[in-house]
């Protein structure tokens, strides 16, 4: 360029390792003086870095980690995406991998949408769930229920809800009825605040004073 050309004793080097060392010493040295690593050959493809500068959401190998990190590619360039999955983004592995683990198959996790509250158990969770498996994963629907839509449990339980067959509480009609479907004595599934009792006069006399 032109504004080197004015000053060559401040841009100008007599060899490649004399302007190397005097513009570009530390960790981009090596990559000036083209001893490691090659820029884009094939086995820097093959090694993952975390994808800062795109998406921010895992790793990837696509040979085009920024100069900085070939400076210190014993630290940022790994051998597998697990590698590197774990050293930069432990906190989101699954979605990092892309991968569900064997202990979160099958089990129920809650899918909260604007029209239904249900748990399902078909395998496809959204990966952070699997970060916090212990609170988003149930073994049953009946627990998954009961721990995330409390409030409305029988409508994720859908037809799988099953009464207690005891008696409870119906203030509306003034009298005690029994927690199941079909014709009466049933009255529906309860809720899960009802008070349940063995006998209809016992409910009777406990709570229609």
């Amino acid at each position: 360029p032109d504004y080197m050309a004015v000053n060559p004793t401040e841009w100008l080097s007599s060899s490649m390792e004399a302007c190397c060392k005097k513009f570009f010493l530390g960790y981009l040295y090596e990559v000036c003086m083209g001893r490691y690593p090659p820029d884009h050959d094939d086995c820097n493809f093959m090694l993952f870095y975390p994808d800062w500068d795109g998406s921010n959401k895992g790793c990837i190998n696509d040979g085009q980690e920024p100069y900085y990190m070939l400076g210190n590619h014993q630290y940022f360039l790994s051998n597998t995406l697990e590698e590197c999955c774990k050293k930069f983004y432990e906190w989101d592995y699954y979605t990092c991998t892309g991968t569900v683990p064997e202990s979160a198959l099958g089990k129920y996790y809650p899918k909260w949408t604007s029209t239904s509250s249900t748990c399902l158990n078909d395998d496809e969770l959204p990966k952070y769930m699997l970060n916090d498996q212990g609170w988003y994963l149930s073994t049953t629907l009946q627990k998954c229920c009961e721990r995330h839509f409390f409030w409305e449990i029988n409508e994720c339980l859908g037809s799988s809800a099953v009464g207690s067959d005891k008696w409870y509480a119906d203030y509306n009609a003034m009298t005690c009825i029994k927690d199941c479907e079909g014709a009466s004595p049933c009255g529906g599934i309860a809720e899960t605040w009802n008070e349940f009792f063995d006998e209809k006069d016992e409910c009777c006399e406990e709570k229609m004073w």
